[in-house]
């Protein structure tokens, strides 16, 4: 139907660029009311673009693994700290086990303390503490943290890819909301026009100072204007049903704020911030792939390493087997629970463990040549998205210089449709030319009038995507 300003794809997984827009002039009477706290009056692209980094589900999900990422970090270093094991027990089994000292968790010991087996059973006590506390990692520690670090910088800097490439399409989905709102107007418009010559045209008809053909002709061209108000206004619901996608709220009815979208045109040389070496999000979040792949690798290579732990044990025991013999040269038993239960023994153990797992230099030295690979693909693909976004800026500055000529030569063709108009219609009036010069005019002044709505809008849309293939929007928002 109309031509538009063509656009790169931009890509939900990583590539800040513009989705490919096959659309025609589409038009909106209204739009996504996003929450009940939502102001009652125009929606403009900043509260849009606030409500969308609110309420879409992706972007929530995104923060979500951010905290997730920052509760890991937490937990590794919980992993470092002592720890503590208690343990107490209590047994009821037959006589023929060990006094003696039993660590926490390990097995009752059977070994004989009469000079003959007996079944008579009696209750047993146990209880302990168990301190473990791995002091001196050789460098898995810190290689841990810095490894949970990097986690987390990889989810930050992925939630703000995914936040700016979805401000992105927020911003487009705005803008063709916004000529679909116009278009809409301009269509009721041209209704209106051809509603205005109908009724002109049928009268002097039938009076007989027009011919009938033109009466059938201007029904006619009614019609079909009727028809591409009936389509605009289609198309508008299509969009608005887009827009409140994005905005992750229910579709209700709002009018959209045009602000400075048609009272002017954007300037195309916008101001050089301070911090413009700052990388673009798709690109920061391909380096923190990089640089988390390589402190996994770091994590790796402490595996051969030993780790020196500090150990210390306090337990206490009770039974009902008595601590002298009797007459007949062995230990009398008590049965009872309050014999056996109370502790009567206690001891503790403190020491130091160095523990180091040979085999696992092996399956080390595998793993790390592994993880090696996967840090240059990491390192490949930010070197991809490095050419693409090179591409991109080429192509987004050819774009803003094509959307420029074209708004600035598009009021030309208005005024020209406009005039031409006013002349048929003149002219048909004064019966110098006939009914089919005057519908061409007004075709041309309906397209020209879309014209203009068109190249307005897609110089914006060029000015976001230059902006989205920089990595700041403020080049566009500071101009609304």
């Amino acid at each position: 139907m109309l031509a538009k300003l063509p656009f790169s794809r931009i890509l939900v997984a990583g590539r800040c660029r513009l989705l490919v827009m096959a659309a025609s002039l589409l038009g909106v009477a209204g739009m996504a009311q996003p929450t009940a706290a939502q102001s009652s009056g125009p929606l403009t692209l900043t509260q849009a673009l606030e409500l969308a980094r609110t309420n879409y589900p992706a972007l929530r999900a995104r923060q979500a693994a951010v905290a997730a990422a920052a509760a890991d970090v937490r937990t590794n270093r919980a992993n470092f700290l002592p720890q503590i094991t208690a343990q107490v027990q209590a047994a009821h089994g037959t006589a023929n086990q060990v006094r003696g000292a039993v660590l926490p968790g390990g097995a009752l010991g059977i070994a004989g303390v009469r000079p003959d087996f007996s079944s008579q059973t009696t209750w047993t006590s146990q209880g302990g503490l168990v301190v473990e506390w791995p002091v001196l990692t050789f460098g898995r520690f810190r290689a841990t943290i810095e490894r949970a670090n990097a986690a987390t910088n990889q989810a930050q800097a992925d939630y703000e890819q995914e936040l700016f490439a979805h401000q992105v399409r927020v911003a487009d989905a705005f803008m063709l909301a916004l000529v679909a709102q116009k278009s809409v107007a301009l269509q009721r418009a041209n209704l209106q026009r051809a509603l205005s010559l109908q009724r002109v045209i049928r009268a002097g008809a039938l009076s007989g100072i027009r011919p009938g053909i033109d009466s059938s002709t201007t029904n006619a061209e009614y019609s079909r204007a009727q028809l591409q108000f009936l389509t605009s206004q289609q198309q508008a619901l299509q969009q608005r049903v887009q827009l409140a996608s994005l905005l992750g709220t229910p579709m209700q009815i709002l009018q959209l704020d045009s602000m400075e979208f048609y009272t002017k045109l954007p300037n195309i040389a916008p101001a050089v911030y301070s911090d413009t070496a700052r990388l673009p999000p798709i690109l920061r979040a391909a380096q923190q792939r990089v640089r988390a792949r390589e402190a996994q690798r770091t994590l790796l290579l402490t595996n051969k390493r030993p780790t020196l732990s500090l150990v210390g044990a306090t337990w206490g025991r009770g039974s009902g087997i008595g601590n002298r013999t009797g007459p007949d040269g062995t230990y009398p038993i008590d049965a009872s629970l309050g014999a056996g239960l109370p502790f009567k023994a206690y001891n503790y153990v403190l020491g130091g463990a160095l523990s180091w797992n040979i085999t696992e230099i092996w399956r080390t030295n595998y793993a790390t040549t592994a993880q090696q690979q996967r840090v240059k693909q990491a390192q490949a693909e930010y070197n991809q998205q490095v050419l693409l976004l090179q591409t991109e800026r080429q192509n987004a500055v050819l774009q803003l210089e094509l959307a420029n000529q074209t708004a600035q030569e598009a009021p030309q063709q208005l005024d020209a449709a406009r005039r031409a108009y006013v002349q048929a219609k003149a002219r048909y009036d004064a019966g110098l030319d006939n009914l089919v010069v005057l519908t061409q005019a007004a075709l041309t002044l309906n397209r020209a009038e879309t014209d203009q709505a068109l190249a307005v809008n897609n110089l914006w849309r060029a000015l976001l995507l230059r902006a989205a293939t920089n990595g700041d929007l403020r080049v566009l928002l500071e101009q609304l």
